[in-house]
């Protein structure tokens, strides 16, 4: 008789990444498994770091140094704790194939339910897990993680709790109510375990691939099937819906006319469906399909602005700046570096500082990442209101630019993407924003220029790949009404 693969928490965090990362992990040839890239570690150890300082503010009981060799007597000796209604620290969670270690599980009065009378299997307490994130926000796979191990302590405790919750980045206590996800929860939990038994998922291709040691295999698999998720933006339940009506390959999808399509799938509205559909021309065919011509401003100075920050640290380092004089063509590259986090103030306040000196300009930037910190940072320590409307009243994101001008024969559309495809290269053969952070750490410890120079550098070259996107847009313009996408 086969074992069953145990069920654990870690199951449905590789499976918002990519569905693919479970089934590999058991079933594929793992010397085609790629390393954890250096910055998964970094967060995975400031996770670790913000788990402990959370904890430290926290009376809870950690289970004997010996039960924590061996599950079951982990389990056991959780559930001795859980008797006494003590709050206690990776207490082990089992039921079955059910395995589940919460940061924290803390007993609560059974009164607390509103439920009069009511006992649960310890008598007048119950308990509620909470787990620690050094992210902020409340993500699907915590919940799916936390109503996991809510579902295995209403087994053992037989009261299912109401609310889970976790300490975020911040240190701010966030919860939310488990019933609100149990029929999402339940319909992935039977996809995982289907994969855990050996059911191999259809091949799809996310940008929560890229996150995985098994990204490489992803893409070769996806492009060897010609599969309808390399289009960019096809959802899982899209790639679904399409199946279900025969359309299986970009292939299929590109050679099927606009009216069979409206036919076929009545829900999608009209505008998804002629992206998705010109999405699919583009990459069969292996060439761009321009939509419109872009409108830019015209103006004397055009600002090209990046930011490097750091999750780990919660700091943005480096402010880069690419300035160009439109009537002279000269461009002129400027840093706003900190060397840590005492210095952030100090680079914002001069970036402010440089852009209230700005007239007849206009900033471009990259997807929305450069407003959000713009918005953090003068949250955090505040600037003119007129220079904050200068900031918000002059930026372009060249990201939506591209998205609604172009579609590119590309499978997702950051900043490397398509600057590459344009032929921009990158000083740096490791060049990507992870790398600088891990750059940025390795400076710090080791106190090389050089390895400054080279998170400069890289910056640098962000900006100016932001300006080579720019230019090549406005040069592009369409070669008849057919692709041009309804306003």
């Amino acid at each position: 008789m086969t074992t069953k693969q145990k069920l654990t928490a870690e199951h449905f965090y590789k499976f918002f990444q990519c569905p693919h990362w479970l089934w590999y992990d058991l079933y594929e040839d793992q010397q085609k498994k790629k390393g954890v890239p250096p910055l998964m570690n970094m967060i995975y150890e400031d996770g670790l770091k913000h788990e402990k300082n959370v904890m430290q503010s926290r009376k809870f009981d950690e289970l004997p140094a010996g039960a924590s060799q061996d599950l079951d007597e982990s389990f056991l000796a959780t559930v001795e704790l859980m008797k006494k209604g003590r709050n206690i620290y990776h207490g082990v969670l089992m039921d079955e194939h059910w395995v589940g270690i919460p940061d924290l599980l803390e007993a609560r009065p059974m009164s607390e339910l509103g439920m009069s009378g009511a006992r649960s299997k310890f008598g007048d307490h119950y308990y509620v897990v909470y787990d620690v994130k050094s992210g902020k926000e409340l993500r699907d796979e915590y919940k799916f993680q936390l109503v996991f191990y809510s579902l295995i302590l209403e087994r053992i405790q037989g009261v299912r709790p109401k609310e889970a919750f976790i300490v975020n980045g911040d240190g701010e206590e966030r919860s939310f109510l488990i019933d609100d996800f149990l029929d999402y929860f339940h319909l992935t939990r039977e996809t995982i375990e289907k994969i855990l038994d050996g059911e191999k998922p259809p091949p799809f291709l996310k940008s929560g691939c890229k996150r995985t040691p098994w990204y490489s295999l992803c893409v070769s698999e996806a492009e060897s099937c010609r599969d309808v998720s390399l289009i960019y933006r096809l959802s899982q339940m899209d790639q679904k819906e399409l199946y279900n009506v025969g359309i299986k390959t970009i292939d299929d999808f590109a050679n099927t006319s606009m009216e069979t399509l409206q036919s076929k799938l009545e829900g999608w509205n009209f505008d998804k469906l002629i992206r998705f559909h010109n999405q699919a021309q583009s990459l069969v065919r292996d060439e761009p399909l321009i939509l419109k011509h872009p409108a830019f401003p015209k103006v004397k100075t055009e600002i090209y602005f990046d930011i490097e920050s750091d999750p780990t640290q919660n700091i943005d380092y480096l402010l880069g700046i690419l300035v160009k004089n439109t009537e002279t063509d000269k461009t002129e590259y400027k840093d706003f570096f900190a060397n840590d986090k005492s210095e952030e103030e100090k680079i914002w306040k001069e970036f402010i500082e440089f852009l209230d000196k700005q007239d007849d300009f206009v900033i471009y930037h990259y997807a929305f990442y450069e407003r959000q910190v713009f918005d953090r940072l003068y949250l955090r320590y505040g600037a003119p209101s007129e220079v904050v409307e200068k900031f918000k009243n002059n930026t372009i994101d060249l990201h939506r630019s591209v998205v609604d001008t172009v579609i590119l024969p590309l499978y997702f559309y950051s900043l490397k993407d398509v600057a590459r495809y344009i032929g921009f290269q990158w000083k740096a053969a490791d060049a990507g924003g992870a790398e600088s952070v891990v750059w940025y750490n390795d400076w710090k410890e080791k106190g090389d220029k050089n390895i400054k120079q080279k998170i400069i550098d890289y910056n640098k070259d962000d900006v100016m790949a932001t300006l080579i996107i720019k230019e090549w847009l406005e040069k592009q313009k369409p070669k008849s009404q057919r692709e041009i996408l309804p306003e």
